[in-house]
């Protein structure tokens, strides 16, 4: 009998630990990943730990996990997770606690930055006004001398990090790609630019050539690191852009083909959707007159409601509010978010002169009303905006004297409205204007997605892109982006035959906006909040979300409709730990029940 109990039980037991095992967190094996705490001193409050993470877990969950949420001090802002004490030693000033990630200081919050695969994260109390005597700089100098990373004032490290940490911790590894070989790690793209071609990403220390690679170079103190977008068949001694001045005579401007723009939006409209659909190419097929697949507004659904209506840039707010307008939806409550008061009370400055640029475009797009009593009104924006005009007539988006087109045009976009009403606006446009013309005439505008954002803002403007203005060697702006399209609909960067979605999602903006123009339609990102269209579709399987916009539709042709972006990975705030065994636990009391149910009922037996 003791034998048939037993055999009762053990099955009891290995039928419950299989459900049980069935609702398991997914965790990653925890090989490399440490934590630890250095306190005043350098007296260690916790060693070098192992801890597990699961997707989207965050350097603030892995602390909770570490030392337990009882023992960490912290409060809750705009910007986030302030962390004020770890085990009771308080964030006192001039005392804060920073976090390091894999010897690189971090440049976000700790509940921003999400752990990856093989990090080692490290907890210190440190004294802001001691500077780290092992500090190093990190610039990133993209094509044309354009700087995509301005050299920040320093980024300390300890232990022996690498180049490679430093550029994926100092400038954000989701903004990096690169291949790893026997040879080691090559840089692939930074901030989207591709090393393709001819072009590569060169790997400087203190202005010479490194001999080895990004990830076997060890930082020393005060380095000053560079990652610079170079060709090896670029000439030495390139005239500057003070010795090409612009052409006094323009060869006249052919008429401009509109059918043979109406068929590349038709071609690049293909594309589009035969690709994942985003923000911004709902916005485009949008005013283009197309129809979005209903996957599009599931999808952005689903991730503000898997974010919880919570984002750490500023940016996203921005894009999903134009988004929502695209697919027909009010951003001021949408699945219960008001996406527009987030940007008008968020930290706009945050992701310098495009974050504020893209608020007051997105606030213009359907109107919203804005409240005096708000962070950032209009007129705080278009001030902002303003007072960092550079003496060239240009803009950037880091503050630094020597302007770039892309941001000049997004700022110009924003601008756009005001014009007439505001003096102040009307001549710093104007000086813009004369700055982009002179880029475009010295050949500085040599790329398709810096085409198209110039494109839009004169559009926005209603200036022509197909004039005098913009025209070199008889080519105009509008042309020279129309030549970047490719046979299957899409645009490509720098020239070639390999289209991208990165450039196209620019590109189709581009050609959209000058369609338009043309039409007197006004700017891309006019979007009016539209009634919902209530109506249950025949066909629930992926049935197109139809927008009405100030365009006519084009039912010329029968465009498929593909499934959309899956949701953006993005930093927000702390998530609950993601280690937590709380349903397990649950799982395990009922199984032990059932054991112990059966265990009666045999005893029982037994008595009888």
């Amino acid at each position: 009998m003791f034998n048939k109990v037993k055999h009762i039980i053990l099955s009891v037991l290995f039928v419950s630990t299989l459900f049980v095992s069935t609702f398991q967190t997914t965790v990653f094996a925890a090989e490399g990943e440490t934590i630890s705490v250095v306190g005043n001193n350098n007296e260690l409050l916790l060693d070098e730990t192992n801890y597990t993470f699961a997707e989207d877990t965050t350097a603030f969950d892995v602390l909770v996990q570490a030392v337990g949420e009882s023992q960490i001090e912290y409060t809750e802002g705009e910007f986030g997770v302030f962390i004020t004490g770890i085990n009771g030693l308080k964030a006192t000033d001039p005392y804060y606690w920073a976090f390091y990630v894999n010897g690189v200081q971090a440049q976000v919050g700790a509940d921003s930055y999400v752990v990856q695969e093989g990090d080692e994260i490290s907890f210190r109390y440190t004294d802001w006004t001691k500077p780290s005597e092992n500090s190093v700089s990190l610039q990133i100098v993209g094509n044309k001398d354009h700087v995509i990373l301005p050299e920040p004032s320093s980024i300390a490290f300890i232990d022996q990090p690498t180049a490679f940490d430093l550029l994926k911790i100092g400038y954000g590894q989701e903004n990096i790609e690169y291949e790893t070989s026997e040879y080691g790690v090559m840089i692939t793209s930074i901030g989207g630019l591709a090393a393709e071609g001819t072009y590569y990403w060169a790997f400087y220390v203190n202005d010479e050539m490194a001999s080895v690679g990004v990830d076997s170079y060890k930082l020393q103190k005060a380095d000053k690191v560079t990652l610079k977008y170079e060709s090896w068949e670029t000439p030495a001694g390139e005239p500057t852009e003070e010795e090409q001045q612009p052409e006094e005579e323009q060869q006249p401007v052919e008429k401009f083909d509109q059918a043979a723009l109406n068929n590349a939006i038709n071609a690049a409209s293909q594309y589009v959707l035969k690709q994942e659909v985003g923000d911004w190419q709902a916005v485009a097929l949008k005013k283009a007159g197309k129809t979005l697949p209903a996957s599009y507004l599931a999808n952005l659904k689903k991730q503000l409601t898997e974010r919880q209506g919570s984002f750490s840039k500023i940016t996203d707010y921005e894009r999903l509010t134009l988004g929502a307008l695209a697919a027909g939806e009010d951003p001021t409550n949408i699945e219960g978010y008001n996406l527009v008061q987030a940007i008008y009370n968020g930290n706009v400055t945050k992701q310098g002169l495009n974050g504020v640029a893209y608020a007051l475009i997105a606030l213009d797009s359907a109107n919203f009303e804005v409240p005096s009593s708000a962070k950032w009104t209009r007129e705080a924006l278009v001030n902002e905006l303003l007072k960092n005009q550079n003496d060239d007539g240009g803009w950037t988006w880091s503050g630094e004297a020597t302007s770039d087109s892309d941001t000049t045009a997004m700022v110009l976009t924003a601008l756009a409205p005001y014009v007439e009403s505001n003096a102040d606006v009307k001549s710093a446009v104007d000086e813009a204007v004369k700055y982009l013309s002179a880029q475009y005439k010295n050949s500085k505008i040599d790329n398709s997605s810096t085409a198209a954002q110039v494109v839009i803002a004169l559009s926005a403007l209603s200036i022509d892109s197909h004039s005098s203005l913009f025209s070199k060697d008889g080519v105009s702006l509008i042309d020279f982006l129309l030549s970047y399209q490719n046979n299957d609909g899409g645009f490509d960067w720098q020239g070639g035959d390999t289209s991208d979605s990165f450039t196209t999602d620019q590109g189709y903006r581009g050609i959209v906006a000058y369609q338009l123009f043309l039409n007197g339609k006004g700017s891309l990102y006019s979007l009016n909040l539209e009634k919902k269209n209530t109506e249950t579709p025949a066909d629930n399987n992926e049935t197109p979300v139809v927008v009405k916009d100030d365009v006519d539709k084009d039912t010329s042709e029968n465009i498929s409709t593909t499934k959309n972006d899956q949701p953006e990975k993005t930093k927000g705030y702390p998530l609950p730990n993601t280690a937590t065994q709380s349903y397990n636990m649950a799982l395990i009391g009922l199984a032990l029940l059932i054991i112990g149910i059966t265990s009666l009922y045999v005893r029982k037996r037994q008595q009888q």
